[in-house]
């Protein structure tokens, strides 16, 4: 990749090609998107419009006229660093933010990814509970997440608690905690929705069986908190591993390192009952 490529193109090939090596976006698994700011657009392609309009399930006015460069459907995140304009794209909502459009990339009939929807929604809900900080939104097949998922019957709340409990930078890095979306369809408007809804107060929200999203004010951020909560999610699998755990942080020392912090971590999982993962 050229060194003068534009700014918003090397981040994504960074963020992409990490998600790679992590193991975290097999075949076309995993997506991305990443709302532009016109004052880092940088030396940007060319932008005009290269398609129809097309109609989202849901008006998003938050957004009315944002861009967004957005990975494709069926495309393989390995695959950006060589050929990111076949494999990316931005898209542009209309003045209502009902609708939108192709701009560039996605060379030569792609589209974006099919959790379209659920990324939208997402960056609206967060713009907005961010006060416009929030850019970058990532979703991933973080595999130890995943596995979390299968092995045990997790609630918003003991799932924060686990993960506070099993790595200790975990309740500074996510003091309010990480939503646990029971099953529900993939690309549905349903879990679109869940998603967007539990992004306005928390960074991270795993889906059952599927994987996780996370937000950040830019696509380095998205990524290294869902990093964090993947990692503690492998340390307690690989203690459970040996048969037994004979200890973990308590309550009173997640509470001791929040406040050293200067973290408020969220109430109703630090009360959370989760003595039963630690037998």
């Amino acid at each position: 990749m050229s060194k003068d490529a534009p700014v918003f193109i090397q981040e994504i090939i960074k963020t992409s090609s990490d998600m790679w090596q992590k193991g975290w976006a097999e075949a076309n698994g995993g997506n991305i998107s990443l709302r532009l700011k016109p004052e880092k657009m940088g030396n940007a392609p060319e932008l005009r419009p290269k398609s129809e309009w097309f109609t989202l399930e849901k008006a998003l006015p938050g957004l009315a006229g944002e861009k967004f460069l957005v990975s494709g459907t069926g495309k393989f995140l390995r695959n950006i660093s060589l050929f990111p304009e076949k494999n990316v794209g931005v898209v542009e909502l209309d003045g209502a933010g009902a609708r939108y459009r192709l701009l560039w990339g996605f060379e030569p009939d792609g589209r974006p990814t099919s959790e379209l929807e659920a990324h939208l929604r997402t960056h609206e809900a967060v713009k907005e509970a961010s006060n416009d900080v929030m850019h970058a939104v990532i979703h991933t097949h973080a595999p130890n997440l995943i596995a979390l998922s299968y092995a045990l019957e997790l609630t918003t709340e003991t799932l924060t608690k686990l993960l506070w409990q099993s790595h200790a930078e975990c309740v500074v890095g996510f003091p309010g905690g990480i939503e646990f979306i029971p099953w529900m369809m993939a690309g549905s408007p349903e879990i679109a929705e869940a998603t967007a809804t539990a992004l306005r107060v928390r960074p991270l929200a795993v889906w059952q069986f599927h994987g996780v999203f996370g937000t950040g004010r830019n696509l380095d951020a998205a990524f290294g908190i869902i990093d964090m909560a993947d990692k503690a999610a492998q340390i307690y699998l690989m203690a459970r591993s040996t048969g037994r755990i004979a200890c973990t942080l308590n309550t009173d020392q997640v509470r001791r390192i929040a406040a050293n912090f200067k973290v408020v971590p969220d109430a109703a999982a630090l009360a959370a009952d989760t003595s039963a993962f630690f037998a």
